[in-house]
């Protein structure tokens, strides 16, 4: 037992012992390791579009944020017409193609001559036969042909001239079907998916193997047609083609028929198919800009892209103006509104400024012939497919009471008429199929009112 006892000592003795010592060990050894260096951020090559997220980019800006690099850059593809302009470098003159030159052989006139440069940077010398004059400064082309003719003639003195200076190249290519322009002296060059600035860079390095430190500018000169897909709360979902020399997405909302009153203008979403086709998403606030007055998104609209925008969630109504938004450049300009009064002749169809409300469309009433104390409005609701009324005093909202004076919205029916209140209330009651859409919805009321209303 005390053997045992004793063994246990020892070995508590010599395992605080041992790391006692190795904790030192460790931390000496690890100021012996050399410091790793940082790691260096690699950035993408200029000749390639920049790599998108592995799946869908999703960024939730507002306007006041700004807008994503990704959607501020311009993707250059099939049907854009660039423009290329190409200057020679600042600093020492170099020979090129279509450079004209005079060469004097003093002592040996029958050896003078002017050439112009071929487009394959050559010239051709008498004796001499074809001699590179490519990239070459005036003293160093003078130089060459003078060592050529040292072969032939005695110590020649020979003297080189600019005759005419090449022109800068200036041209315009449209991109091909399959992503591609045409660039002189380098050939076929693809530029589908980049932006400007990469197919500039492209066509310098490309150059850059034939010239010496070429300056190239490009420019897009005529971009392709835009065709954009408008989806959710817009009056006409689908695909259009937008006419605009720079599309912005109050073109494409316009296009659509404008927003419709559900529509919730904080969100709307707009998506970019990029040429690996990953899909990059922008979050737009359009309302926030209503609001303060300020211009919208300035967002460029590219072909291919989709534009969503979603239907107001219950209960997000708080401070969301649905006036201030069909008073706006984004919704419908125009509603139609219809009254049905038989005194009044029956269905009448209203064409009124979107942003109207009821006391708008009443106004043409004749207080002698109809109940103003009590009149509905019937909307139609798309979510459960049914109509719903909605009783008001047209007196109050002709005397100031806003809570009567309720904004109308595009194909609203206004009855006019206890009796035939009562007949349509009653004939709504009973109908057990709910409306199919808002035609069928109309196409009820055109019937009640004799015809397809005026």
């Amino acid at each position: 037992m005390f053997a045992f006892r004793a063994l246990c000592f020892a070995s508590l003795q010599a395992g605080v012992f041992f790391t006692t010592l190795a904790q030192p060990a460790f931390a000496q050894n690890n100021n012996q390791f050399p410091q790793t260096p940082p790691v260096q951020e690699t950035t993408e090559s200029p000749l390639q579009p920049p790599k998108p997220p592995s799946s869908v980019e999703f960024t939730p800006l507002d306007f006041n944020n700004g807008v994503s690099p990704q959607f501020n850059r311009y993707y250059l593809g099939p049907g854009d017409g660039v423009s290329i302009l190409i200057q020679r470098p600042p600093g020492r003159f170099r020979l090129g193609q279509g450079d004209a030159i005079s060469i004097a052989v003093q002592r040996f006139p029958e050896l003078s001559f002017q050439a112009q440069i071929n487009p394959e940077g050559n010239i051709v010398v008498p004796l001499l036969g074809t001699v590179r004059l490519q990239n070459l400064s005036l003293q160093e082309a003078q130089e060459r042909i003078r060592v050529g003719y040292d072969r032939y003639v005695v110590q020649p003195i020979v003297a080189l001239s600019l005759a005419s200076q090449r022109p800068d190249q200036s041209f315009q290519s449209q991109i091909s079907p399959e992503g591609n322009i045409t660039v002189p002296q380098l050939g076929t060059v693809s530029v589908n998916g980049l932006t400007l600035e990469e197919a500039q860079e492209k066509v310098r390095l490309g150059l850059s193997k034939i010239l010496v430190d070429p300056v190239v500018n490009l420019s897009l000169a005529a971009p392709r047609p835009v065709q954009i897909t408008i989806s959710g709360e817009v009056f006409r979902p689908g695909i259009y083609p937008v006419g605009s020399g720079t599309p912005r997405i109050t073109d494409a909302l316009l296009s659509g028929g404008g927003s419709t009153m559900m529509a919730d203008l904080r969100q709307v979403e707009v998506r970019r198919r990029l040429v690996d086709g990953t899909v990059i998403s922008q979050n737009l606030n359009l309302y926030a800009s209503l609001q303060s007055g300020g211009s919208l998104p300035n967002l460029r609209l590219q072909d291919g892209d989709a534009i969503v925008v979603p239907r107001r969630e219950v209960g997000t109504d708080d401070g969301y103006d649905r006036n201030l938004v069909a008073r706006s450049s984004l919704a419908v300009p125009q509603i139609r509104v219809r009254v049905l009064n038989y005194s009044g002749g029956g269905l009448v169809t209203q064409a009124l400024p979107n942003g109207s409300s009821f006391v708008d469309a009443i106004a043409g009433i004749n207080p002698d012939n109809a109940n103003l104390r009590d009149i509905a409005l019937i909307r139609f609701d798309q979510e459960r497919g049914k109509a719903v009324t909605q009783r008001l005093d047209a007196k109050k909202a002709l005397q100031g009471d806003t809570t009567q004076n309720v904004p109308l919205q595009d194909n609203d029916v206004i009855v006019v008429g206890r009796n035939l209140l009562g007949k349509i209330t009653n004939v709504l009651g009973t109908i057990t199929r709910p409306f199919f859409d808002v035609q069928s919805f109309i196409r009820f009321f055109e019937t009640l009112g004799g015809g397809t209303g005026r």
